[in-house]
């Protein structure tokens, strides 16, 4: 996977921006709310007519590594078991009065769907395909993507510079992934795209057609739809008014239009950076600044980030494309000197270099049904251009 700079922005026009996862068991009972209580709620009358019932459980899925904690509804007395997919269950609640008993579910060899079965009082209720194990994805990457904004700064634009955003979202079967490696292989370094890549081993979903997302910071709310083509849930444009500066976002709900994975929500899923200027080069003013190759990079402004990610695109000849482009991740201590070798073709004088300066930040967040991390890169970006010297 590599950074993609964006569709080609000359000074002769205006472009937009870089398109860049139990207690231990005891032996009592525990009330509602947690608290030691004894087994307050035992029915002394042991019917032996009972019935076992299950009415539901909750939630119906869970990690491959056990440990997920059920709620059970139904009919039972307080010498009640349960087992999940043929295992026995740990225990942590019996209350028989109120119909409920929670349990913790015990490690499974593989994915797939399972019976759950009560016992009580001599009789057996089984809940058949109740439970479904997903494979742990536990320090694993289950969601990518990005939620990102553009601030295009510069007065020698043949258009007025504009502000652009989009976010993208892809739920992927749990794996190794760093964003950081998808700029460069190590902090402090830059990559050329002559030599560079990064190729995670990644296996999206297809959460078919109809599959929606969004995305919520108090009153913004960003809506992703499905892109069948990309294999991507993706809003191709985010304006003003839905993206948040230096703020977080929960994702409200994922809902997939088929049974690939189960429909959740995340607190917390997206970290935005604050809004910040880039002194160095100066691609503010009314002209675009002559860089060496040896340009020296300085930001400031806004609370510090994770890192830094600094693109580099330099024009060709033509003017209808990149001939090379080079991408740093850095630390965010606000400066970066581009080292000499950074990029492996010539070096022309007076040729444009479109420049990216980005501050990102990666939430830590968990997918509830395996576990995985919620990788989405929450960045913001300052964008202009120069000439090479």
């Amino acid at each position: 996977m590599r950074p993609t700079l964006p569709a080609l922005a000359l000074l002769a026009g205006c472009g937009f921006g870089l398109h860049p996862n139990t207690p231990e068991g005891i032996a009592a009972f525990y009330d509602d709310s947690g608290g030691f209580t004894g087994d307050t709620d035992t029915d002394t009358d042991t019917d032996a007519d009972i019935q076992p019932e299950i009415e539901s459980i909750e939630p119906t899925w869970g990690t491959t590594a056990g440990g997920t904690e059920v709620t059970l509804y139904g009919v039972f007395d307080d010498d009640a078991s349960v087992r999940v997919g043929g295992v026995e269950a740990e225990l942590l609640t019996v209350l028989p009065k109120k119909g409920k008993l929670t349990f913790l579910t015990p490690e499974a060899g593989d994915e797939g769907t399972v019976n759950v079965v009560l016992d009580s009082a001599g009789e057996t209720a089984k809940l058949e395909d109740a439970f479904t194990y997903y494979l742990d994805g536990t320090g694993l990457a289950g969601l990518i993507g990005a939620v990102s904004w553009t601030d295009q700064v510069g007065d020698y634009w043949a258009s007025a510079p504009s502000d652009s955003g989009y976010a993208w979202l892809i739920p992927v079967v749990p794996a190794e992934f760093d964003w950081g490696r998808v700029y460069a292989n190590a902090l402090d370094t830059c990559e050329s795209d002559q030599s560079y890549s990064y190729a995670p081993s990644l296996t999206s979903y297809d959460l078919g057609n109809g599959a929606t997302a969004s995305l919520a910071s108090g009153a913004k709310t960003i809506d992703l739809t499905w892109d069948s083509a990309g294999g991507q849930l993706v809003r191709e444009t985010v304006v003003a008014g839905q993206f948040a500066a230096g703020s977080s976002y929960d994702l409200t709900e994922l809902v997939p239009s088929n049974d690939s994975i189960p429909e959740y929500a995340v607190a917390g899923a997206v970290d935005t950076p604050a809004a910040f200027t880039v002194a160095a080069p100066n691609i503010t003013g009314a002209a675009p600044p002559q860089v060496s190759k040896t340009m020296a990079v300085s930001w400031s402004g806004g609370a510090a980030a994770d890192g830094v990610f600094i693109s580099l695109g330099l024009v060709n000849s033509g003017g209808s494309a990149y001939q090379e482009t080079v991408s740093c991740h850095v630390r965010d201590d606000g400066s970066f000197n581009i080292p000499s070798g950074a990029f492996e073709t010539s070096w022309p004088v007076d040729r444009q270099i479109n420049i990216f300066v980005s501050r990102y930040k990666v939430a830590s967040a968990t997918i509830p049904y395996n576990g995985a991390d919620v990788m989405v890169l929450g960045e913001y970006t300052v964008f202009g251009a120069g000439f090479t010297k």
